[in-house]
């Protein structure tokens, strides 16, 4: 089983804590850049990849334009759907993707509310986030804690 954490930064970055936490056992998934600007334009794609209104959660735009799957945004989607086939309440699954680090897009902790505002979401994404890889592969630990 594969865990995930997010490290929301609000200092600079330093070697040691990277070092830790290889050292634990993390390796690193990807790295979100911004920068602070005097005009407001639109900084190119990068732009559009952290911040484009609309765009359904689980998904981002691509440096090449082209929409493409989120994939830490995909696994929090997945987590979610895997805390409701196990019948958790609402709040303790916002409580359980605080507990692992996650946050909103916002970048704001997870409270019971966000958690149902993505339900439609995880409606219209559920088919193919059941037929994928993740999915499969959470599957056997999903359905071995249910019974």
């Amino acid at each position: 089983m594969k865990q995930s954490i997010r490290d929301v930064i609000t200092g600079e970055v330093t070697l040691e804590h990277l070092a830790r936490r290889f050292a634990e056992g993390w390796k690193m998934a990807s790295i979100e850049w911004f920068r602070e600007t005097a005009n407001a334009a639109p900084a190119g794609p990068t732009h559009i990849l952290n911040d484009h209104p609309g765009l359904p959660y689980g998904l981002q735009v691509s440096e090449a334009g082209l929409v493409q799957e989120n994939p830490l945004e995909a696994t929090v989607l997945l987590l979610i759907l895997e805390e409701i086939i196990r019948e958790k309440r609402i709040q303790e699954i916002a409580s359980d993707l605080n507990l692992q680090g996650f946050s909103t897009r916002a970048g704001t902790p997870w409270g019971p509310g966000d958690v149902f505002d993505l339900l439609p979401r995880l409606i219209e994404a559920g088919p193919s986030l059941l037929k994928s890889t993740a999915w499969q592969l959470r599957r056997p630990a999903t359905q071995a804690k249910t019974n």
